[in-house]
């Protein structure tokens, strides 16, 4: 009994962690891209300084190269 619980746990472990270091990465550049294009319509500099605290964490996780915006 203790041996399938053991396996389910480590399943869903895996999993979440699968899920998080590849699938999430594709969510969050979906994101990413919808604020861009809200920010390009209001220009609110309170929405960039979040963009680009987003943007800074996206390439850290994500492995990518996505330039910060211009808030000035």
């Amino acid at each position: 009994m203790w041996i399938f619980i053991i396996i389910g746990i480590g399943s869903l472990v895996g999993m979440i962690s699968y899920l998080e270091s590849s699938g999430f990465c594709s969510v969050r550049q979906l994101d990413l891209v919808y604020g861009m294009k809200k920010y390009s319509d209001t220009n609110d500099a309170q929405l960039c300084d979040t963009l680009n605290t987003k943007i800074s964490k996206f390439n850290d996780d994500c492995k990518s190269n996505i330039e910060e915006l211009d808030c000035g």
